[in-house]
């Protein structure tokens, strides 16, 4: 390295002053130290840092400091004391205040203060970006500048280029025939435009603001405009919150016309904001929508509403499929979340509707709202302890709910506790449940074919016959119960391997029932108030062998499960309501259970056993396969499930009889890309199937996929007459690395038609998300007519997301 200068070379003392001057010139004195630097080891410069693993130290070492100094290093440095410049020169570094500047050139003028670098440019600025460039023409203070024929990538993973730039009061920087994009550039082919661009005459990216603004704008995709521009501003894609107009959602349907929703939102402080949504519509008119969100200290809340006063209130179907006969249209939701301590929060979850078709219809807060759930409650949960204090409302949205036959649960309080210390060596566990409710109407269910609902005088829904082809859900009237259980359990395996697990439990119920008087309920149970109390003790033992071989072909455990049950009876069957416990199904998941009721109003009584063969192959490959048999018998006592209370439950569940159906359960793991699993009741008299699951998933290359068939037999006391049988199924195949297809359907084999279909094709990278979909739907809202819908999402990332929703005319005569 050589140092050449006209005048002598300052003395260490003038150096020293000059480190110490004003800011406006400090460049001169720290090439001095650099000289030093490079005195003193001019080994230096070969064993600098690469820039990008400087990024991170450097930025965050900014202070802002006016008295920060630079240091430089470069192959020469000269110095000329007449024009008062200093030039680094043969891969020149400058490092200042958490930027660094590159180039094969860099010439400082300390008269004028400007500094100028020529030759591969690239500036690391403190927040992450990089600007590349054959020359730049700044201050020394990195805050002003000018640039021709720019790339700037931010840390964002962003592109700025330009043929020109020039930055202002370190803040402000104006791009002059302008292109933004987020997408990467092609490595094999930089040249070529990306997938989406915006190109403008001028492109201003403020610092301060955090905002970019663009003048005279067309949006490019691989370089073919297709929108134009004249005014267009986001926020800098770095910041996650700016107020701001959003991108706007396009409306085209029958029902509401051809319309655009364009939110607006308000970043009023870093913990709360507000989004006003004017939706303008062809056949409807203005809605408005608001959502106001608030976080705090211990928890956050949100608030939306939406109303419209309807133009055209015909263009819905009449009741009781739409509402043709409402002006006036609107919803309103609230949630909140909130933290009293570690273990305790409470919150709730509010929706009021003026009818049960409007978030549908106006596509509101989402979509497959098929009840719209109010709750208040209070949680508290610790490592072996749960408890859950609760309130309902229901809102049912479909067009066969009737909102008097729904109840309004309050309280509803669930507790479970886990005994910390062992009791007698084993597990003790204690349960509760409180539950209070009041129905306005009941609920009552036709079973027999041809059986209609008929409405009288005081709007409330009976049958023809109660005894014989009604079955009541829901008892009009008020029910309250107050329940706690106790079980115990411990496990001891043998020395040759035997598990013996003998189990026990105590439960007891506390009933108040107050029926309506009403047309109906006379027919399922007493209408006169009524408290009593039930009770429910038992005592087991389970019985495992697991049997374990292993060859070459694997690892084969043979293991027969037995299970006996001794209880008394259960009391007052029929005699209350059932709420919650109308969810029987008779499966492999619970063939072991002690009690198979889903809920709490029911209690399993009488003596049972209940048996099994499970057997799993462990192959050395990975595979395995599982399979279950099995059966329950009914020993002494009353069996709880050939005793049907007012919904029907237990009646053609399989577990009626003394010998119950055989239930089975086939499961096979062939690798983390393909398993089947398949579930079976089986007819105890000549095996027909009862119920038949199949499920199986898929994933090979480019193809994932899912596949799933089921059928049930006739429920006839139930009110299934028919057979129900059906294939669901999803697909997803990449046609290319970005490019997918994705199609999905539910076909009803019984009624030998689609109930839904859907359709996509889709494109998804790094910058760039667009999916158009095509669906059908029969069932959807207990349409009679199949609806057609179109759906468009388009996303430019950090520029935003639209969405096009396109309800087409529904048809009557439409086959798939």
């Amino acid at each position: 390295m050589s140092l050449r200068g006209r005048l002598r070379r300052p003395s260490p003392i003038t150096s020293w002053n000059m480190l110490q001057a004003r800011r406006g010139a400090p460049l001169l004195a720290a090439l001095m130290l650099g000289c030093s630097v490079f005195a003193v080891d001019a080994a230096a410069q070969a064993q600098q840092p690469p820039a990008n693993d400087l990024a991170s130290s450097l930025t965050a070492g900014r202070n802002d400091d006016p008295n920060a100094r630079m240091l430089v290093e470069a192959a020469e440095v000269l110095y000329d004391y007449d024009k008062e410049t200093v030039s680094a020169i043969g891969d020149a570094v400058i490092y200042y205040d958490g930027s660094v500047l590159q180039a094969d050139r860099v010439i400082y003028d300390q008269k004028n203060g400007r500094l100028r670098a020529t030759g591969n440019v690239r500036l690391l600025e403190r927040d992450g970006n990089v600007i590349h460039s054959e020359s730049l023409d700044m201050s020394d203070d990195f805050a002003q500048g000018f640039v021709q024929s720019l790339q700037v990538e931010t840390a964002a993973r962003t592109n700025f280029a330009a043929t020109s730039a020039q930055r202002k009061d370190g803040r402000i920087t104006v791009f002059e025939n302008g292109v933004y994009s987020a997408c990467a550039t092609c490595k094999d082919n930089p040249d070529r435009p990306p997938l989406w661009r915006v190109r403008a005459a001028r492109i201003i990216s403020d610092q301060q603001e955090k905002m970019v603004y663009y003048e005279d704008a067309r949006l490019e995709f691989f370089g073919v405009p297709i929108a134009y521009l004249p005014f267009f501003q986001h926020p800098d894609p770095t910041v996650k919150r700016k107020s701001g107009l959003l991108v706007p959602t396009y409306i085209a349907s029958s029902e509401l016309g051809f319309g655009v929703r364009v939110p607006y939102f308000w970043n009023i402080a870093p913990n709360k904001d507000l989004t006003i949504t004017p939706t303008v519509m062809s056949r409807q008119g203005l809605m408005l929508e608001g959502e106001w969100r608030h976080r705090l200290l211990n928890g956050a809340y949100t608030i939306r509403a939406a109303g419209v006063f309807q133009a055209d209130s015909d263009a819905f179907p009449a009741s009781p499929f739409g509402a043709a006969d409402e002006d006036a249209r609107g919803a309103f939701q609230t949630r909140g979340e909130f933290a009293i301590n570690q273990h305790w929060e409470w919150g709730w979850n509010i929706n009021l509707l003026s009818d049960k078709w409007v978030l549908d219809d106006y596509n509101l807060w989402g979509s497959g709202w098929n009840e719209a759930i109010s709750t208040i409650y209070l949680t508290g949960l610790e490592d072996r302890s749960y408890f859950d204090l609760r309130g309902y409302y229901f809102l049912g949205l479909s067009s066969d709910d009737r909102q008097k036959e729904l109840p309004v649960v309050f309280p509803l309080v669930d507790y479970n506790r886990v005994f910390d210390q062992p009791v007698l060596g084993g597990e003790m566990t204690f349960s509760a449940n409180f539950t209070s409710l009041r129905r306005l109407e009941g609920d009552f269910e036709p079973t027999s074919p041809g059986n209609t609902l008929a409405l009288n005088s005081t709007t409330n829904y009976t049958c023809n016959s109660f005894t014989v082809d009604c079955l009541a859900p829901g008892i009009a009237g008020n029910y309250t119960r107050a329940s706690a259980d106790l079980q115990w359990r411990k496990q001891i395996i043998d020395r040759i391997g035997q598990v013996w697990t003998p189990f026990a439990f105590v439960r007891g119920d506390m009933i108040w029932r107050d029926p309506s008087d009403t047309v109906g309920n006379a027919s399922f149970m007493s209408t006169d108030q009524e408290f009593y109390t039930r009770g429910m003790a038992g005592a087991g033992l389970e019985y495992r062998f697991p049997l374990v071989a292993a060859n070459a072909l694997g690892t084969h455990t043979v293991e027969p499960i037995a299970q006996f049950i001794a209880r008394p009876n259960e009391q007052h069957i029929g005699e209350a309501p059932n709420e919650d416990a109308q969810s029987l199904f008779f499966d492999d998941t619970t063939l072991f259970a002690w009690d198979k009721f889903s809920g709490w109003d029911r209690v399993e009584g009488g003596g049972r056993a209940n048996i099994g063969l499970q057997y799993t192959w462990q192959m050395p490959a990975g595979t395995m396969i599982n399979v279950l048999f099995g059966q329950s018998y009914h020993l002494f006592g009353l069996n709880s499930f050939a005793r049907s209370d007012a919904a029907g439950t237990g009646l053609d569940s399989g577990l009626e009889g003394d010998t119950s159906d055989y239930v089975a359960r086939f499961f096979v793991q062939a690798s983390p890309n393909f398993a089947l699993a398949s579930r079976f009741r089986l007819s105890e008299d000549d095996f027909n199937a009862e119920a038949t699951e199949i499920e199986g998933r898929f994933s090979r290359g480019r193809l994932t996929s899912s596949l799933m068939y089921a059928r049930y037999d006739e429920r006839p006391r139930l009110g299934f007459t028919d057979v129900r049988e059906g294939i669901l199924t999803s697909n997803r195949l990449n046609l290319t690395e970005n490019v997918y297809l994705r199609a999905g359907a539910l076909y009803d084999i019984e009624r030998d038609e689609f109930s839904n279909t859907s359709f996509g094709l889709g494109y998804l990278d790094e910058c760039f998300d667009l999916e158009v979909t095509y669906a059908t739907d029969y069932s959807r809202d207990g349409n009679k007519e199949r609806v057609h819908q179109m759906f468009v999402k388009l996303s430019l990332r950090t520029l935003g997301d639209a969405n096009i929703s396109t309800s087409i005319d529904t048809d009557s005569d439409s086959t798939f």
